[in-house]
């Protein structure tokens, strides 16, 4: 029983080691169907990037994570992949104000506290009384409160009134610091402030702020459909993108020279699951010209297919003559120690890869401290040594299950077989050992 048992284990653990034998045969990039190439701005040391291209989005994973980036050694290089959008973020630094004081009749000054885990920071709003000011400000740092340090010294601050309207600006800009204190000087007006200007409050902020850039690119303009909207005669037009893309703007050319229509866009993917991702109005007026109008959306989208609809009412069907879609770009961004060995290849379409978290990304900031130098890329490329993800055993060797269960079904007949003889004899054994009690009594 136990050599039975054994031969159909080590024919089971043949038959498995044979069907995964491929998958160990696989090379280290032959798990990506796709390549392109890149060719470095100027072919030596220093950091470069490229702007990820459409036909790459359309195959990779949709959080970019796939992307392999290997030199003609088959040496991986490392990337930090930033999303390009546009940033104007400001967080607030607590602060305690003290010292508030003149410094003669020409300026006033009060000192910050930041307190101990005050992190960075690189801007002060200020507000100060009157109006009609144009007034110079210094802002100084220190680490002790006594020995300071100048940040900021020509900035101007200002606040008009005119015809109930008021035009104002009290943000001081600085470079990044971590001082703990900070001063901050407002100097008077010499044409309108007859004394030192009194400051009413300071706030400390963190400021960050990018300019995004966009990949764009145009869309075919498909021929309209006349339908009903809530009721009323409306226009559908069905968007191809070309490829599944991250997207959150469409700008349209319409060749009226004045209207104003609600529209609505809807992604349509996935007929079951239509969404409304942006709504509103569009409006032209006599002379503002021929502008694209641009419909952003309330976020990005990945999607392929879009519907723009617009409620005409009793007016004719606009005239849209080009559509071109827009998303923020993705930058990949690598360092190259040496003179590379090319071709540079960017690997992707894997969509079981893990993300790479290269520690390449967290150093970027100290390391980016001029424009990267743009590379170029060329066509997507089948990758001849691609390798598909193996079929699940069951599905590659489909009738390796029906071994398997009948070697199960055989064995346990086997045991049951085995456990039934041994309680047969231990049942003829018992009236036997009966019978000799009863004559030895």
């Amino acid at each position: 029983m136990r050599k039975f048992a054994l031969v159909i284990c080590l024919t089971l653990a043949a038959l498995t080691s044979a069907a995964m034998f491929s998958v160990f045969a696989q090379t280290a990039t032959s798990s990506w169907a796709f390549f392109l190439d890149v060719t470095p701005g100027s072919g030596g040391s220093g950091i470069y990037d490229l702007t990820v291209p459409l036909q790459v989005m359309d195959k990779a994973r949709a959080d970019l994570a796939d992307l392999r980036l290997y030199d003609a050694q088959g040496k991986e290089i490392p990337y930090a992949l930033r999303i390009r959008r546009e940033i104007d973020d400001r967080r607030k630094v607590g602060g305690r104000l003290f010292n508030q004081a003149n410094v003669g009749s020409t300026a006033s000054e009060v000192s910050l506290d930041l307190g101990e885990d005050h992190g960075e920071h690189n801007e002060v709003e200020i507000e100060t009384a009157g109006t009609n000011f144009r007034r110079r400000v210094a802002v100084e740092g220190s680490d002790s409160g006594t020995d300071w340090k100048t940040l900021q010294a020509g900035a101007l601050i200002f606040g008009f009134e005119s015809q109930n309207k008021a035009v104002q600006s009290d943000r001081v800009n600085y470079p990044t610091s971590r001082y703990r204190y900070l001063r901050v000087r407002v100097f008077a007006d010499e044409l309108t402030d007859k004394q030192a200007p009194t400051i009413t409050n300071v706030n400390v902020m963190m400021a960050v702020r990018a300019k995004g850039e966009l990949t764009s690119w145009n869309v075919d303009v498909p021929s309209y459909q006349l339908l009903r909207n809530q009721g009323a005669p409306a226009s559908a037009w069905n968007i191809d993108l070309g490829a599944l893309v991250p997207c959150d703007r469409l700008m349209l050319d319409v060749d009226e020279a004045s209207f104003s229509r609600p529209f609505q866009i809807e992604a349509g993917d996935d007929p079951q699951n239509v969404r409304l991702v942006a709504s509103g109005e569009l409006t032209r007026r006599i002379g503002d010209g021929h502008k694209p109008l641009v419909i952003a959306f309330d976020q990005e989208e990945y999607v392929r297919k879009l519907r723009l609809l617009i409620t005409d009412y009793s007016n004719q069907t606009l005239t849209i003559t080009a559509i071109k879609a827009s998303a923020p770009a993705r930058q990949l961004v690598f360092e190259l120690k040496e003179a590379p060995t090319q071709p540079l290849r960017l690997f992707f379409g894997n969509p079981n890869a893990t993300a790479p978290h290269y520690d390449f990304e967290k150093e970027l900031p100290a390391k980016l401290t001029n424009t990267p130098v743009r590379s170029g890329i060329g066509l997507v490329v089948n990758n001849p040594d691609y390798i598909p993800e193996p079929l699940p055993l069951t599905e590659r060797i489909p009738w390796l299950i029906y071994l398997v269960l009948a070697a199960s079904s055989l064995a346990l007949a086997l045991i049951l077989i085995s456990l039934a003889r041994s309680t047969l004899r231990t049942k003829e054994q018992q009236p036997e050992d009966s019978d000799a009690e009863a004559s030895a009594g």
